[in-house]
């Protein structure tokens, strides 16, 4: 066997051992009633399958077995979206990205940025992160980045008062202790990043 077949033979069986990897696309503020295109093409990996997910219920997705899905938002509320994608081998790999669904006569409603900012108002293709990002916000993302005791520490600091609404807020917070990163991210992005 030559050296060139021998190489071209190594480099064919190293590419098939990459393990496929999920990309939902970024997070996206929308309106009630918006039509949103999702777009999970740069996932990597040969001879992909797609399956597109969305929760809680509220919204539905089209073409969910597609790169390209389509979110219809109906009611408001934090929507936790899922990529899973498998290759041929049958590994696969989920990812998750979320939609923020904003009532008509919400004081954070889409519009309240601008429709400059949007690539149209009806699309839903969202709002540039980091727009309204507050200290909290920021305080919080790093925390659900890091380990229990971070979250722990941050859950103690962002009510630090002996009000009925500080022990509320630290409870809930408290609540998110051994979920994962993304859940808490998502969580901090509900309640602190709107």
């Amino acid at each position: 066997m030559s050296l060139l077949m021998f190489s071209a033979l190594l480099l064919t069986s190293c590419a098939a051992e990459v393990a496929p990897r999920a990309e939902p696309g970024d997070p996206r503020v929308m309106p009630v009633g918006a039509v949103a295109a999702l777009d999970g093409s740069f996932s990597e990996g040969d001879g992909l399958s797609y399956a597109w997910s969305v929760e809680p219920e509220g919204a539905t997705l089209l073409d969910a077995e597609s790169p390209f899905a389509t979110l219809i938002a109906e009611v408001p509320g934090l929507y936790t979206l899922s990529l899973e994608v498998c290759d041929e081998a049958g590994r696969c790999d989920v990812a998750e990205t979320w939609a923020r669904v904003d009532a008509p006569g919400d004081a954070n409603k889409v519009s309240d940025w601008g429709l400059g900012e949007f690539a149209s108002a009806e699309s839903g293709a969202g709002a540039p992160l980091g727009v309204t990002e507050s200290k909290k916000c920021a305080d919080c993302k790093a925390a659900a980045a890091g380990d229990e005791d971070d979250w722990t520490a941050f859950c103690s600091k962002v009510a630090p008062g002996g009000t009925s609404d500080d022990i509320k807020e630290r409870a809930q917070c408290r609540a998110n202790n051994g979920q994962s990163a993304t859940h808490k991210r998502n969580w901090c992005l509900g309640k602190y990043c709107q």
